[in-house]
């Protein structure tokens, strides 16, 4: 009996609801892995947002049961904290799929959505008792196959062992969930054969990361997602239309949306501002003090216009809570001043002109496939790297180019005595050759309110 088989034998022994259990499902710890080092490939819209984190896809006395059993005792621990998606899972607000598929030497489990008029999020498995250490490559179509729908999406897929969790996140943006999805699945395998040195080609892959061909998949699969309509119906919007002054930069909150997965405060920012939003720090919360935080993982914000700025920024949400009164609470924003959008770099001197708030040159070397262009930067918070430049810079001739992959990685200097530490994000220049360069920095800045600025929303 393989893994599977094991798996879809105890969930039949689950069947029976266990009578001495709780109606309320615990909060696990967040199990975070610690890495002193992260490369990302860009390649694709869904590489743009953080990953996120996954939560206990059972019923609550499922979720209990499966936790007193060794072999599902990590998947009931495995939740991170969507209370949002807690709060569904509670609320028994959840579409089972059942859903299976075999392809060569792996199997996949579509096993449940959760689903509402803006946002879709997959929980599947991938088995298989060859491969130890593959990942699923989304891929997101309508429903006929013919076309990519207008949405983002973004999944945890990386390095989780097999037979665990995994999702996808797939988030609307303008218009609302269609009735169906296809859900296309690449697997690719991440071993390392024996005696391969997996260091050998980092040069090339640096500056010339590719889509692996598809030759190179050790397995396809093709899903077609069918949503219940109760779900995708879910949602409402409340009117706002209040200008606030952060920073002296005005900003409008035009609405706030309200969908059982997420909350969306949508802003408008004035054209005469001299900085452009790029975060806005802020949580909600209701007349009775309960707080609905701004979402940290997976998509946190999308924007539409040219100059990057972000106009509609995700919270957990309320949907499941009776409330009155709501209030947005903002507490703080980044920003990129508008005369910072290019920044000049001597490669060969170090000259540059003023960089982000904390971020200061650290190296750049000349190589026969371009320049490795390293910042420095203050970290935010521990264990947390965050993305100083865009993927665009340019040359004197103001020809644009395209930055493909970057990393980050401890800085080797140990925290002073006031506790600051450090990373450095590193950038391969590929197909450049010049010494002089413009980057086009995330941010210049951030600010704290000394006094958070309220708006009442309902």
């Amino acid at each position: 009996m393989n893994r599977l088989e094991e798996y879809d034998a105890l969930l039949q022994e689950l069947e029976s609801p266990v009578t001495q259990l709780e109606h309320t499902l615990e909060r696990a710890e967040k199990r975070r892995s610690r890495k002193n080092y992260v490369w990302k490939h860009l390649l694709g819209v869904a590489a743009a947002f953080t990953l996120f984190v996954l939560l206990v896809n059972f019923s609550v006395p499922v979720a209990y049961a499966c936790a007193q059993i060794p072999v599902l005792r990590e998947l009931a621990e495995a939740v991170t904290f969507s209370s949002s998606l807690t709060d569904a899972v509670k609320n028994e607000y959840v579409q089972p799929m059942n859903l299976m598929k075999t392809d060569r030497k792996v199997s996949v489990k579509v096993e449940y959505l959760i689903v509402d008029q803006k946002q879709v999020n997959v929980f599947y498995r991938l088995y298989s008792d060859v491969y130890e250490d593959i990942n699923a490559e989304p891929r997101v179509l309508s429903a006929d196959g013919s076309s990519p729908p207008p949405c983002t999406y973004g999944s945890n897929d990386w390095h989780v062992p097999n037979g665990e969790l995994r999702s996808i996140n797939i988030d609307f943006v303008e218009e609302n969930v269609p009735e169906s999805l296809r859900l296309k699945l690449r697997i690719r395998n991440n071993s390392v054969s024996a005696g391969e040195d997996p260091t050998a080609n980092i040069e090339e892959d640096m500056f010339y990361p590719q889509a692996p061909l598809d030759e190179e998949y050790i397995a396809e699969f093709d899903f077609l997602l069918e949503f219940d309509p109760q779900f995708t119906a879910a949602g409402k919007e409340i009117m706002v239309n209040q200008t606030v002054e952060l920073e002296r930069q005005k900003l409008t909150i035009k609405n706030v949306e309200i969908y059982p997965t997420h909350m969306r405060v949508n802003v408008v920012d004035d054209r005469k501002n001299t900085a452009i939003l790029k975060r806005l720090d802020f949580y909600i919360e209701t007349d009775y003090g309960m707080k609905f935080e701004a979402v940290s993982e997976g998509v946190t914000a999308t924007g539409f216009d040219e100059d990057g700025s972000l106009e509609s920024f995700r919270a957990e949400s309320s949907w499941f809570y009776d409330a009155d009164k709501l209030k947005v609470v903002i507490t703080g924003a980044e920003w990129l001043k508008k005369d910072m959008e290019k920044i000049y770099i001597n490669l060969e001197t170090g000259e540059t002109e003023a960089l982000p708030e904390g971020v200061t040159f650290y190296s750049a070397e000349k190589l026969k496939s371009g320049w490795i262009l390293k910042l420095k930067a203050v970290r935010r918070k521990e264990n947390h790297f965050h993305q100083i430049l865009t993927h665009k810079f340019y040359d004197a001739e103001g020809t644009e180019y395209e930055i493909r992959s970057r990393g980050c990685y401890d800085a080797d200097e140990e925290a002073g005595a006031d506790g600051v530490s450090y990373m450095i994000e590193e950038v391969p220049l590929a197909n450049f050759h010049d010494s002089e360069v413009w980057v086009a920095p995330n941010y210049s800045h951030e600010w704290i309110a000394e006094n958070p600025v309220v708006v009442v929303i309902r």
